[in-house]
């Protein structure tokens, strides 16, 4: 699942803000550039709450169907 990690940065900070609550940004491995745009992409999509530190139920279902196609993509 690494290389698709890589692939979405969007699941990638989603995980990690589900995971961790306000996580380190320097975790996703991305420069500070690709990150705001990859925000802006999910703040736009109310992936996350007003105060952006917790997942919403349109965050949590993008991390379910990514984690869904690649399992599929596995099998």
């Amino acid at each position: 699942m690494n290389r698709l990690i890589s692939k979405d940065p969007v699941y990638h900070i989603l995980k990690l803000l589900q995971e961790q609550g306000a996580p380190n940004f320097r975790q996703t491995g991305m420069d500070e550039r690709d990150l705001a745009v990859a925000l802006k992409h999910i703040v736009e999509a109310g992936y996350i709450d007003s105060s952006g530190s917790g997942v919403t139920q349109a965050g949590l279902d993008y991390i379910t169907g990514y984690e869904r196609r690649s399992n599929d993509s596995r099998d």
